[in-house]
């Protein structure tokens, strides 16, 4: 009788944010097959005596390829061992479950899929913004650019004033990305908000414009793009939410200025959002050129 893999969600990073279920699949794993963005901290909850083998695939990069990762689920499983493919955020939203599930299928391996919170719902809570709100929007698009080479443009008929898009995997070219989304009818106006590292304490989130988003600074990946009008927040454009302090064109922590307008323009913002709970704090973006 060949063992089970349990395909689990590691959710954005932090441990407390997995599910009861993923964290008891993973105390009782004997091998976990898992993805390079797949932070130490959940890491830490497995065994001592689990084999930790590090599958990622991550753009631009080599790695163990899909059909390796099916080999490896299928050759522990048949050893008799407890699997566990883990998989940042949630493995049905692009985490190639399909795949996977079709090979243990024809493998005759059981398993089971336990889910993890996805990107954009991370996203969407360090922004403090809901991606599906009334007022807003009718429609949530869930879509990266990084699928077999295709562009942004879905094949479908939408009210773009009443959509929201969440883009996983939007970089590193923003400037491309902005102008597919214009391109399909997307004002320049249109607000969005980037997160980088949702929920983890290096989590930064930039509210934009598409417009300003052609010429955003770097920012690190894993990203997640939300456009539409749901991304206002009541939160000025060109303002970014950092866990590092004032950050100045080149993203680096800087003193303050010294210029009165520019220290009380800070000061301002400051007051209206304060630090979050998590220590986050107001930074300028490099588009306000302070």
């Amino acid at each position: 009788m060949p063992g089970k893999v349990s395909i689990v969600g590691a959710g954005p990073g932090p441990a407390d944010l997995l599910t009861v279920r993923a964290a008891q699949a993973l105390r009782a794993a004997e091998v976990v097959l898992h993805d390079d963005l797949v932070s130490a901290e959940v890491l830490s909850l497995c065994s001592s005596s689990a084999e930790l083998i590090n599958v990622g695939k991550r753009c631009r990069r080599h790695g163990t390829s899909q059909e390796q990762i099916n080999a490896l689920m299928i050759q522990h499983a048949r050893q008799n061992r407890d699997v566990v493919r883990l998989k940042s955020g949630d493995p049905a939203v692009f985490g190639r479950l399909g795949e996977e599930l079709d090979a243990l299928r024809e493998a005759e391996i059981p398993f089971a899929v336990i889910p993890g919170i996805t990107a954009a719902a991370a996203a969407a809570s360090a922004a403090e913004l809901t991606l599906t709100d009334r007022r807003s929007a009718s429609t949530l698009v869930v879509i990266t650019p990084h699928n077999a080479g295709e562009n942004l443009r879905p094949k479908l008929a939408l009210d773009l004033e009443r959509t929201t898009f969440a883009v996983y995997m939007p970089g590193p070219d923003y400037a491309n990305t902005a102008r597919e989304l214009m391109e399909m009818g997307f004002d320049s106006a249109t607000p969005c908000a980037v997160v980088s590292n949702a929920c983890r304490t290096s989590q930064k989130v930039c509210f934009l414009t598409l417009d300003s988003l052609r010429s955003a600074p770097t920012i690190v990946a894993p990203a997640v793009l939300i456009v539409g009008w749901v991304a206002r927040a009541n939160k000025p454009r060109n303002l970014c939410l950092s866990a590092n302090g004032l950050l100045n064109a080149e993203g680096r922590t800087r003193a303050a200025t010294g210029n009165l307008a520019v220290d009380a323009y800070e000061l301002a913002v400051k007051s209206a959002y304060p630090p979050a709970i998590d220590g986050t704090n107001v930074t300028s973006s490099p588009s306000l050129n302070l």
